[in-house]
């Protein structure tokens, strides 16, 4: 007997402390069903009446109406215990485990939703389990702790690396800033000598071209025979003179084959103009003392009047044709035949068709292929060939400013784009752009390279197909808990591929899941210490702790 009064003495203060521990917020805040602590103040009837107003101020109700199974405000507030209202909530206290908030429609649906049983204490008799969920959180909780703390030790070194990285970044800038205000300046150094240059090659070519015309005009006026010769002209004149209107211009040259100098199937304009002694146009007088020196010995190759000398090897392999051998060729003389030697590409294309003419002729007009001749340069005098070279050399020493600069801003580009993703507010991810992670399923090797694209390509082989390039940071309400790529490859008959990469804290980085939920949009799950930010975590449970 006296155990047991001792043993009730026990119990009782502790039963009553265990009713102050769980019900004592209850008993101190009185508050209907389906409320929270914090709303509790909000559920008190006016002093002196027996009224109360729907927490929207839509209306007043009587007190005793909350929780009577009717939907008296608009805002749903008076039943936070019952179904009544749809847009209502009910609280769940939980005690012991996490509070939570349920739609009121899951009140009294037979369904226990709270591990308290408290929405469903008028329908079934849900056994309290946040005792024991409370735990197990606990434990995982705890576990995450310890994962957090490891992690943590991690992403400082990350940290360390990541700004240092930046450190780097920010002074490669400032040298190469420097750098480009060197070169710009020696680029209109180097842009002065480059047109004082230009400007001396281009007179001295001017004047070696205006002696070049005045030797071809004294050669050709001693070499043509005046009777023959402006006959020959003069007919030639005619026949090209098409509109008949006195002169003979370069389109009308255009259509004559025979002045392709080039055999490239076309007459361009400049070949026309070099027959045409660089004019657009000319008159009968000019036409025989400049243009016929040099179209006659084109025309005389093309009746087979005139061949220029051969190598002996090369006139061996040629064979001959009598397609057009015209009677009794007329015999050239010195001048003429040196005249028509000069045209080097003639001559060596003349040969080429003579020892290949048994290939199939060409079709159509087309166009020469620009690596396939080189065009001799003109045999300059020593001082136009001197300044020519100095200008040669001012523009390769402009073009290589160029380069240089050109260079210098593309890293400084790069280095904008660097600083531009978003490492982190503590440069903790820095370390991750330029490396790779691989994830394997039974179909597909999945590749994630951390701001710059996400991939798959098929186990058994094929190309690698782009699920998205690299976009943002897109985490809600965490900024730094996932990344979007996107504009990746288009799927068939739909939109461009993209992915989202949801982030968690882990010692080592790596992907541990790839899902497709949606067409074309992939869900990599990605693990790193980057993400194991101790301090965020215990802020985190702290709240918790306080909530619950």
């Amino acid at each position: 007997m006296q155990s047991l009064q001792l043993s009730q003495m026990v119990l009782v203060p502790l039963v009553v402390a265990l009713m102050a521990l769980d019900g004592g917020s209850a008993i101190e805040v009185p508050r209907p069903l389906g409320v929270s602590l914090a709303k509790a103040p909000l559920y008190q009837p006016r002093a002196g009446e027996n009224s109360w107003t729907c927490l929207d101020g839509s209306r007043s109700i009587p007190f005793t109406h909350i929780n009577d199974d009717y939907c008296d405000c608009a805002d749903g507030s008076d039943e936070p215990g019952t179904s009544a209202c749809p847009q209502g909530r009910f609280h769940c206290l939980n005690k012991g485990h996490q509070p939570v908030d349920i739609p009121s429609s899951q009140v009294q649906d037979g369904i226990c939703d709270c591990c308290d049983g408290s929405d469903e204490s008028q329908v079934v008799g849900c056994p309290n389990t946040c005792l024991e969920l409370g735990a197990a959180a606990a434990v995982q909780r705890r576990n995450a702790a310890e994962l957090y703390r490891r992690g943590a030790v991690r992403r400082l070194e990350m940290i360390s690396r990541g700004k240092q990285m930046k450190a780097e970044r920010e002074a490669r800038r400032l040298e190469l800033d420097q750098r480009r205000k060197e070169q710009e300046l020696l680029r209109a150094e180097k842009e002065q000598l480059k047109q004082t240059a230009e400007a001396l090659e281009a007179e001295a070519i001017e004047i070696f071209k205006e002696q070049q015309r005045e030797v071809d005009a004294d050669t050709a006026q001693a070499e043509r025979e005046p009777q023959q010769m402006r006959q020959e002209a003069s007919l030639t004149f005619v026949r090209y003179d098409t509109n008949k209107d006195g002169f003979v211009e370069v389109t009308e040259l255009m259509v004559d084959m025979n002045l392709d100098r080039d055999r490239n199937g076309v007459v361009t304009v400049e070949e026309a103009k070099y027959f045409l002694d660089e004019r657009e146009r000319v008159d009968l007088d000019a036409f025989v003392t400049l243009a016929w020196p040099r179209i006659k010995p084109l025309q005389m190759l093309a009746e087979g009047l005139f061949q220029p000398p051969q190598p002996e090897e090369v006139a061996q392999q040629a064979e001959v044709t009598t397609e057009e051998i015209k009677p009794t060729p007329p015999k050239l003389s010195e001048e003429q035949a040196e005249l028509a030697g000069d045209e080097d590409i003639e001559a060596d294309e003349e040969g080429e068709e003579d020892q290949y003419d048994d290939e199939e002729p060409d079709v159509g007009v087309g166009e020469a292929s620009p690596d396939v001749e080189e065009v001799t340069p003109p045999n300059y005098d020593p001082e136009t060939q001197r300044l020519v070279q100095q200008a040669n050399e001012a523009r390769n020493a402009l073009e290589e400013v160029d380069r240089s600069l050109r260079e210098i801003q593309q890293e400084v580009n790069e280095i904008d784009e660097q600083n531009n993703k978003g490492y982190g507010l503590t440069e903790e991810w820095a370390v991750h752009d330029g490396q790779c992670y691989n994830f394997e399923d039974r179909e597909y090797v999945y590749t994630l390279c951390p701001f710059d694209r996400a991939s798959q390509k098929s186990r058994s082989g094929g190309p690698e197909t782009t699920l998205g390039r690299w976009d943002k940071w897109s985490g809600e309400p965490k900024q730094y808990s996932q990344q979007k790529y996107t504009n990746g490859a288009a799927c068939w008959n739909g939109p461009n591929r993209s992915a989202v990469i949801n982030i968690s804290c882990a010692l080592e980085p790596k992907i541990t899941a790839v899902s497709e939920p949606n067409r074309c949009e992939y869900y990599f799950e990605f693990e790193t210490p980057a993400a194991c930010d101790s301090e965020a975590f215990q802020s985190e449970a702290e709240n918790l702790h306080d909530e619950l």
